[in-house]
């Protein structure tokens, strides 16, 4: 049998099984068309109906999709059971199993349990620090605060230079906040401060600007603390903005206003085919599979807060582009795992050309090529890329912080798209507002 009939028999079959083994629809499509209807508690549910699609390897994420739509559904004390779950669960995956990784050099990655990445690792600690906000638990927020210092450190130990994601401007940021609502201000300046050097490389790497609001906080802190150096520094690097001091802070409440607009970005499979020779010249297809990230951007390009009553308006500003940071963050390890798919279709080469050689010398010469041609078509239909994400977290986040005296106060929120129009409308009525109160306000958005 020449060559090249035995590559055109063999071809047809592949192309069969790769049309044969296309995924089903995801539950994900299920769960999106209710987030998209605000059916938040119908979010929810589908996830729990489908706890047994997740598995034991996808336990993470199933935790991850739980804690996400009990907090969006206003059941932030079963949200937090999930996300510690979530949390418990990443630590015990830290040591990698060897066993488990060496099947998966045989396979793909979705044989090992997923166990996040770094920037969902830090999102487990954002969405139960406002869930602990939320509920008027600020002591415990601030232990989510912690974690995040703690694990920020480690990942900046960890990398160095070699990844961009090692900070979280928004994690620090939110910090500050918490600190500094529990008067705790000088590690509320040490958290702005470390969000302002953050938000720095947000704006090279991202695109992310340093929100308005940071110079003012920046401001005020360094002079309640007496860093009049500091105080100086920021004065030239702000033009000057104005603040309000500590003291006007104090006789105010605030309403902190946080919109998650958009759907996480989703990975799909880049394959690399090629038809190569083996050893004993006839054909091999071989197979390498890669993960890349697909963008479902938001509509929204920012929400603008009317306060009913006062005649007060203010806007949102752009704190985390999840989008972004997920697709830089595979990018600084996609060497990492181009590495691994390559050595991991060497080894499946190399079983299929030792399994055709003992059953060409056993069975004959013909026998040879059937086993390995079967062999060569378990490698292709088995190689898949690692797909798997928090596919429930927002596209961006957005922030806004309003000043208000004590009262009790409608909101209104537009959500403005790309040239200015209202996309959506949504009314917040009778939330009050306490002297020295941080009121914090979430909404989630799917256009």
């Amino acid at each position: 049998m020449k060559g090249r009939y035995k590559y055109f028999l063999i071809s047809p079959l592949l192309l069969l099984l790769l049309f044969a083994c296309a995924p089903s629809v995801s539950h994900y499509a299920m769960i999106d068309n209710s987030l998209v209807q605000g059916n938040y508690q119908q979010a929810d549910a589908i996830v729990e109906r489908y706890k047994g699609k997740y598995g034991d390897r996808n336990a993470l994420l199933y935790y991850m999709d739980r804690g996400m739509t009990l907090h969006l559904s206003g059941d932030y004390e079963k949200s937090n059971l999930y996300l510690e779950e979530a949390e418990k669960l990443v630590e015990s995956l830290y040591t990698k199993s060897i066993t488990t990784e060496s099947g998966a050099m045989f396979t793909n990655d979705n044989l090992l349990p997923y166990e996040g990445e770094d920037f969902e690792k830090v999102m487990l600690n954002i969405i139960m620090a406002l869930n602990y906000a939320y509920l008027g638990k600020w002591d415990d927020a601030l232990v989510e605060a912690r974690k995040v210092d703690h694990k920020l450190n480690l990942y900046n130990d960890k990398y160095e230079k070699k990844n961009v994601y090692k900070e979280d401007a928004f994690a620090r940021y939110l910090s500050g906040i918490l600190y500094e609502y529990r008067g705790e201000l000088n590690d509320a300046y040490i958290s702005y401060n470390k969000a302002y050097t953050a938000y720095k490389d947000y704006r090279r790497s991202y695109g992310t600007a340093i929100p308005a609001f940071l110079g003012e906080d920046l401001l005020r802190l360094s002079k309640a603390l007496g860093l009049y150096d500091e105080y100086k520094n920021y004065q030239k690097e702000f033009n000057n903005i104005k603040f309000k001091d500590i003291k006007e802070l104090q006789s105010n409440g605030e309403l902190i206003f946080i919109y998650l607009s958009g759907r996480a970005p989703f990975k799909e499979d880049f394959f690399i085919d090629a038809p190569v020779p083996d050893v004993a010249g006839d054909p091999y297809y071989l197979r390498i599979a890669f993960p890349k990230f697909v963008a479902q951007p938001s509509q929204v390009a920012y929400a603008r807060i009317y306060i009913r009553g006062i005649n007060s308006e203010e806007k949102t500003y752009l704190m985390e582009d999840i989008t972004a940071i997920a697709k830089k963050n595979l990018d600084d390890r996609i060497g990492r795992i181009r590495a691994k798919a390559i050595a991991r279709a060497v080894v499946k080469f190399t079983t299929a050309q030792t399994a055709k050689k003992a059953a060409a010398k056993k069975y004959g010469k013909e026998a040879g090529i059937i086993v390995g041609g079967l062999l060569n078509i378990a490698s292709v239909v088995t190689e898949e890329a690692d797909k798997r994400s928090w596919r429930t977290l927002p596209d961006k986040i957005q922030m806004a912080r309003i000043l208000l005296p004590p009262g009790n106060y409608n909101i209104e929120v537009h959500y403005i798209g790309a040239v200015g129009e209202i996309l959506e409308k949504k009314i917040f009525p009778g939330i009050s507002i306490n002297s020295k109160e941080k009121k914090i306000l979430t909404h989630r958005v799917i256009k």
